[in-house]
């Protein structure tokens, strides 16, 4: 009785997390419209703005000092290891169109204003299995795309996005794991 109790508890939990990503994924096109994903053959480059990032409640620079020297000394690998990941999976999703360059000039840039992010939690992952987003990273925002004047051909606000958390993910990984998702729900947003 006592395991069909525990039993019980982790599926209801674990449904509650599978409801609070449906809840809390959400891009919405504010600006522009989706055209500029469309543009087959031109390029674009894109940069994560993390300078007036909040984690957890304090200055990104804040939480990642108390949280140790190794933490602060990983965070650009952390930081770059997503970026990669969104550069490969907006190329996945995105094959017919527009298609992202790691550097150099391009047509369209791409960025990624990180406001509040929260970098998930493998404890969480684990209990749960790696189950839907329980222990993935978070991220409210907004993601900004320009022409090479400029000139802003779409703008999106990013609220409470979640990626998965599964229970081998580094922080980089569940980090990557919510751009992964921002890809998806821009291309959806922008149809």
């Amino acid at each position: 009785m006592k395991n069909m109790k525990k039993l019980m508890m982790m599926a209801l939990m674990a449904l509650m997390a599978v409801a609070a990503q449906a809840a809390d994924d959400k891009v919405t096109l504010t600006t522009g419209d989706g055209q500029w994903l469309q543009e087959s053959g031109k390029t674009a480059t894109v940069e994560m703005d993390y300078s007036k990032t909040v984690a957890e409640g304090e200055p990104l620079k804040q939480y990642l000092k108390k949280r140790g020297d190794q933490v602060v000394a990983d965070w650009p690998s952390v930081a770059e290891t997503a970026r990669i990941r969104f550069i490969e999976q907006f190329n996945r999703r995105n094959k017919k169109g527009l298609q992202i360059v790691d550097s150099g000039k391009a047509d369209i840039k791409i960025k990624v204003i990180v406001e509040k992010l929260h970098l998930g939690n493998t404890a969480t992952a684990v209990i749960f299995g790696g189950l839907g987003s329980a222990g993935g990273a978070e991220i409210t925002g907004k993601m900004i795309v320009t022409d090479k004047s400029g000139k802003t051909l779409a703008a999106y606000d990013l609220y409470e996005v979640r990626g998965r958390g599964a229970t081998d993910f580094t922080e980089g990984k569940r980090l990557g794991s919510v751009y992964d998702h921002i890809i998806r729900m821009v291309i959806k947003a922008s149809k």
